[in-house]
């Protein structure tokens, strides 16, 4: 990929192991990037200066497990702030919110009018059994920023549901939401990607049936196992308990994500769903941005760095065919 940047490709990531794979890719192909860990940092408004020529926003809502909490909400400030300087951004402030928000994503569904669980949306523990009231039993508690599974609660009655109410744990934004709990067929979901409005592939994730960690990676689990030697950022190779294969989701669930990408302002897009009982509609159950780079290997589930860098850091042209 013959590019010229006049400025280094900024990685906005506080994992240490994340980005490892996109950065071995940028070295290898000799382009200019800068590591920015948001978990300490500061900004100047005043300063103008465009110091990058994009940034790749890789901030997760998982990041206050790992004690890294101050990111989820600075990271919109950050944001924003470069994209007011003209500085492309990969997932923008907008897309952002909406990956850490479960409440925001829930709306978002609802005026798509795509399937969804029955959820209220709450920011009281007294509001917890109030909205059980309008749902079925099992139903689920869980943090509208939480990451990972963290937090999620099932309850199978409302007697097991007021014994615990008053030591739900809503998160750092204080926000949950109260969800009937749908059982898929034979345990499994459906993760769709997709890139620049355009289908990549999906996968069929079965789950053991206490495990709301949805995310198939190794690296994914908490607590989180110490660094590997071979970083491999976010890869998608079955954590113990998980199979993962291959699938192919239907036209119209694909046209459904990348709708949900769209609004979202987003390139990338990444959206589970249960896999769809014989007779019973698909149910969207959350949006991500992060796309899953896979480990070297020759086969399987994933994207290589390679042509998602084609596609991303490809040079912005103006009408007249100039580089940007």
């Amino acid at each position: 990929m013959n590019v010229r940047l006049s400025a280094p490709i900024g990685i906005l990531d506080e994992h240490p192991e994340w980005s490892a794979r996109l950065i071995a890719e940028l070295e290898h192909r000799r382009l200019p990037y800068e590591k920015i860990d948001h978990s300490n940092h500061g900004f100047d408004p005043r300063d103008r200066a465009r110091r990058y020529s994009v940034i790749v926003n890789r901030t997760s809502p998982s990041s206050h497990r790992r004690g890294h909490g101050g990111v989820l909400f600075y990271a919109e400030a950050l944001l924003a702030h470069w994209e007011s300087l003209g500085v492309p951004v990969i997932n923008p402030v907008r897309a952002y919110r909406f990956e850490k928000s479960k409440a925001l994503q829930i709306g978002l569904f609802e005026r798509l009018g795509i399937n969804y669980p029955r959820t209220v949306v709450v920011n009281h523990r007294d509001q917890v059994l109030k909205a059980s009231n309008e749902l079925r039993f099992p139903i689920l508690v869980k943090p509208s920023i939480g990451g990972s599974g963290a937090l999620i609660e099932r309850f199978d009655s409302r007697a097991d549901l007021e014994a615990r109410a008053g030591a739900l744990d809503f998160g750092p934004d204080g926000v949950a939401l109260v969800q009937e709990f749908v059982e898929s067929r034979d345990g499994a979901i459906v993760r769709v990607e997709v890139l620049d409005d355009r289908y990549l592939y999906a996968i069929r994730i079965v789950r053991p049936a206490s495990d709301f960690n949805l995310c198939p990676a190794d690296i994914c689990r908490l607590p989180e196992a110490p660094p590997r030697g071979d970083l491999g950022a976010c890869p998608v190779e079955a954590k113990p308990g998980l199979q993962v294969t291959r699938y192919d989701a239907p036209p119209a669930v694909i046209d459904q994500v990348r709708a949900l990408a769209r609004t979202c302002v987003d390139r990338r897009g990444r959206h589970r769903i249960p896999r769809r009982p014989r007779g019973r509609p698909c149910l969207l159950l959350r949006h991500q941005r992060h796309l899953e780079f896979r480990r070297q290997r020759p086969r399987g589930p994933g994207v290589r760095p390679v042509p998602v860098l084609r596609r991303l850091h490809r040079p912005r042209r103006d009408p007249l065919g100039r580089t940007l």
